[in-house]
């Protein structure tokens, strides 16, 4: 029960470092906002997000580990990710694999066109 209690605070910790940051850098170029591809995006990732949407910042959306499901249901995982997300803004979600190194091509095309 403490450590949960304690968990919980410093999630409120970290939230409220994180909108601070955001609000008061008037310089951010792009956040790039991780999502684990295999799960559905948790309460925190979707108020991040709809944080990001509301202040109008530049993002994009990297569905990471798409190396731990099969390369045929990597593309329909991250069209579901953005549905369940918001599908209506015009926010682009790419796959994307830090540990195997795939797809890294398509996010440095996208990350170079924001600095």
């Amino acid at each position: 029960m403490v450590i949960a209690k304690c968990l919980r605070m410093n999630k409120l910790k970290f939230g409220k470092f994180i909108e601070e940051y955001l609000t008061k850098r008037n310089n951010i170029a792009l956040i790039v906002f991780l999502i684990d591809i295999r799960h559905n995006p948790t309460e925190n990732d979707k108020m991040m997000y709809d944080y990001i949407i509301k202040n109008n910042l530049p993002c994009i959306v990297l569905c990471n580990k798409a190396d731990k499901i099969a390369i045929t249901k990597v593309n329909d995982q991250v069209k579901k990710i953005q549905n369940i997300l918001n599908p209506l803004k015009d926010i682009l979600f790419l796959p994307f694999s830090a540990e195997r190194k795939i797809y890294v091509e398509n996010v440095w095309e996208e990350i170079e066109k924001y600095i």
